[in-house]
């Protein structure tokens, strides 16, 4: 309805308190989205986001039921490696972008200047081969592809460098087990060892024991006989 000139709009108010959560493993549920973040605050909602296939697209939605909670997360998860699974990659937390897609931008309320109408000079259309508008036309199509293959690059490159990260990680994940198993094996070595020592010992004192009671013994036997 219009109020002093203006339009007035009424919809839903977007949640407060919603954080996007991104780089979830896949095996996150909903349920262990939520439990997770419920460290920070109560949580009112988790949802982790899916293909229209049902397949885990590496993005969730966490909803607090209060800024604070929100803020706690946001701040303790910038600061540390949140980690969710025994997957050792940290989950990226950022305020969730509130996106008005339901109504888009309607004509009446696109901003009526000197450059609206110099715009709109023209309706749409298709660029005509040979005129002025086409050669610049073809030029931005050319930048336009340039930027979309130096971004699959990107994304290339990206992939690539996750892979090697997790092969190296797994490596280095079994060369900690090793190591863990080498000073373990150690570890049992010592402790048998000074089992050992402390066998002999007893050994050794049992020894001296009977000895001395072998001596005393025939000394006892000599005095009797001397008697």
């Amino acid at each position: 309805m219009p109020l002093r000139g203006k339009q007035l709009r009424v919809r839903f108010a977007c949640h407060s308190a919603s954080l996007t959560v991104r780089n979830l493993p896949q095996y996150v549920s909903n349920e262990l989205l939520e439990e997770a973040f419920s460290v920070f605050g109560q949580v009112e909602r988790a949802v982790v986001i899916v293909d229209d296939r049902g397949r885990p697209s590496g993005k969730g939605i966490v909803e607090f039921s209060g800024k604070p909670a929100a803020r706690k997360a946001l701040d303790r998860c910038s600061e540390g490696s949140f980690l969710l699974t025994t997957f050792p990659r940290p989950v990226t937390v950022e305020p969730m972008d509130q996106l008005d897609d339901e109504e888009g931008l309607p004509e009446k309320l696109v901003i009526k200047n000197q450059l609206f109408h110099k715009e709109r000079e023209q309706p749409p259309r298709f660029a005509q081969p040979g005129s002025f508008e086409y050669e610049y036309a073809m030029c931005w199509k050319a930048l336009i592809e340039m930027e979309k293959q130096q971004q699959d690059q990107v994304d290339r490159n990206v992939k690539e460098a996750r892979e090697k990260l997790e092969m190296e990680m797994a490596a280095a994940r079994h060369e900690h087990q090793v190591m863990l198993m080498r000073q373990d094996l150690m570890r049992r070595q010592e402790e048998l060892r000074r089992m050992e020592e402390l066998h002999n010992q007893e050994v050794q004192k049992r020894k001296q024991l009977e000895l001395r009671q072998e001596e005393e013994r025939r000394r006892c036997e000599e005095e009797m006989r001397w008697q």
